[in-house]
């Protein structure tokens, strides 16, 4: 079953970098996330020394990260927290190359 979005702000945590968000599925939240190197892929002038530049770049480029989610999700692809998945530059780079 695919995840739905939330609609939610992401949260980007500077320790790592990375952007988390919040999906959906069958009434259950799923914590999702998308790399900074990821998001560089997707906006090649992102500025990384902010945190704002990384959610405005996720906000930006949000429906095909959520996509390329609910896909990892649909496969079981979760991180080994075992309560993440995460969107990664090689999602992104496989996901353009089967287009």
């Amino acid at each position: 079953m695919p995840l739905s979005s939330t609609g939610e702000s992401g949260h980007c945590e500077l320790y790592n970098n990375n952007v988390y968000f919040f999906m959906t599925s069958g009434g259950h939240r799923i914590r999702c996330g998308v790399t900074d190197v990821a998001l560089v892929v997707l906006e090649p002038k992102l500025d990384r020394t902010t945190g704002r530049a990384r959610l405005t770049a996720f906000e930006t480029h949000r429906a095909a990260i959520e996509q390329m989610a609910s896909a990892k999700f649909d496969k079981k692809i979760w991180e080994r927290d075992g309560i993440t998945i995460m969107v990664r530059d090689t999602d992104i780079n496989a996901s353009t190359a089967s287009t």
